[in-house]
């Protein structure tokens, strides 16, 4: 098995129980495993799990500057990593923070929904199953955050059954179930149909 695989299981696995700052990670991977890892290697697979969309950065640990007042340079240890979780319930609990109230909690998740959506769309565009051409006529010029911006805003809109029934739907459908059926895409073509305000 290459090391840059096992590497990258480790990183998953660590991210799986807890978010991490770049230096939290790698301590935990060297105190953790028999491998000996220069900071090239560790970054190249960090770089790859991130373009993969499996893993994302959700914020920054200033703590690694101690007493320092005035913070005039980007730390790479500080930047704080998240595995992105594509299963149903992760999901739907997700989706379910939006309305948490909590400001730090809305954000971690929108950002990580955020992230999923982008990554279905591509992902369905990939496969065939959504059109390039059908994505544009469906985003209408704008971008795939405003769209998700859109949807979610109409979920929230909707009587407290439909709501739950729209937010089951949408989790589904960016969860990495295989299904033949198509949630994202009428879940879109839905929202077009509606002729939502944007936000």
């Amino acid at each position: 098995m290459p090391r840059n695989y096992k590497l990258k299981e480790s990183i998953l696995h660590a991210l799986d129980e807890k978010e991490l700052s770049r230096k939290e990670l790698l301590g935990y991977i060297m105190r953790n495993s028999k491998m000996n890892i220069s900071d090239k290697t560790f970054n190249e697979s960090l770089m790859t799990l991130m373009k993969d969309g499996k893993v994302c950065m959700i914020g920054y640990d200033f703590g690694i500057y101690q007493d320092v007042k005035r913070i005039q340079s980007i730390r790479p240890d500080g930047i704080i990593f998240s595995v992105v979780k594509t299963d149903f319930f992760e999901i739907e609990s997700l989706i379910k923070k939006l309305d948490s109230g909590n400001e730090e909690e809305v954000k971690n998740a929108s950002y990580k929904l955020r992230r999923i959506f982008r990554n279905k769309i591509q992902e369905l565009e990939e496969e065939g199953i959504l059109k390039e051409e059908n994505t544009e006529s469906l985003l209408g010029g704008e971008s795939v955050d405003t769209l998700f911006n859109r949807i979610i805003f109409y979920i929230d809109s909707q009587p407290e059954k439909q709501k739950k029934i729209l937010t089951t739907k949408l989790a589904w459908s960016l969860s990495d179930v295989e299904s033949e059926d198509n949630f994202l895409e009428d879940i879109l073509k839905y929202i077009k149909a509606q002729e939502v305000v944007g936000l």
